[in-house]
């Protein structure tokens, strides 16, 4: 399970879906673009002639609408309401057709077909606290897949993190109108590989600077972890392409439905 945290998870995107597109620098279309042509990419490597996607934790879309701007019939499921009202505004207005649907993705018996690709992009899945969940949530996903398939999931380095222990990251200042700053905050559990992340919107508006905050946790899953619950959920071929980025500076790890 997400845990005692699992209503917060959901209450932290959807109460951060207006907002989420300040994460990329204010240049979130530049951002569908440039992912969608690095999971292009890894596709095309992996699973020629790939054609459906599922993206199981699709938020605002990024990854959905970037892969149905190149050719593909892409399914976005998330949990949260606000962030999947989000995309099916932005596919329309960005003239793709998605399809959404509400999923949690150690559930996703509702979705009915297979897939020749599934994805959980952006840290997604160091949402879940419980650690038997993680192998539990790729097992899903490999049933969606066609034998065959290829699932691609994107998260912090946190064997790195994990060392490094980062209090913040740096600062995301945005010029305006109206000029914001997003600031990220990281507070460390002292007994356990996990942390609370505070985001702090700084609006500069007539009245002056005003501040809004998301906060949510995260569980530092190492590479061995992953590596691990991937095997028990029948995946082979597991790799992490350490030259191959898709979201910022996070790992991607690729594996084969047999």
């Amino acid at each position: 399970m997400f845990g005692q945290d699992e209503g917060n998870v959901v209450g932290f995107y959807d109460g951060f879906a207006s907002e989420y597109g300040l994460v990329y620098g204010g240049n979130w279309e530049r951002a569908i673009e440039r992912q969608g042509a690095a999971l292009d990419g890894l596709i095309r490597e992996a699973v020629p002639g790939a054609n459906e996607v599922l993206d199981c934790s699709c938020g605002i879309g990024t990854q959905a609408i970037g892969l149905a701007r190149l050719g593909y019939h892409v399914c976005g499921t998330d949990i949260s309401e606000q962030q999947l009202a989000r995309a099916r505004h932005e596919a329309e207005r960005l003239g793709v057709s998605v399809s959404f649907a509400l999923a949690d993705f150690r559930d996703l018996s509702g979705i009915e077909r297979e897939f020749d690709v599934v994805i959980s992009c952006d840290n997604a899945v160091p949402h879940l606290l419980d650690k038997g969940d993680v192998p539990k949530a790729l097992t899903q996903m490999r049933t969606k897949l066609r034998p065959g398939g290829l699932l691609i999931v994107t998260m912090r380095d946190f064997d790195a993190a994990l060392v490094e222990r980062p209090p913040l990251a740096p600062p995301i200042m945005l010029a305006g109108p109206p000029r914001r700053v997003l600031v990220r905050l990281h507070a460390w559990d002292a007994d356990r590989p996990c942390y609370t992340v505070r985001y702090l919107v700084l609006t500069d508006d007539v009245e002056g600077w005003t501040i809004t905050e998301h906060t949510t946790r995260y569980r530092a899953i190492t590479r061995d972890e992953l590596t691990r619950a991937a095997r028990v959920a029948g995946f082979s071929d597991i790799s992490f392409p350490p030259e191959r980025t898709v979201v910022g500076a996070q790992q991607v790890m690729t594996a084969i439905s047999p």
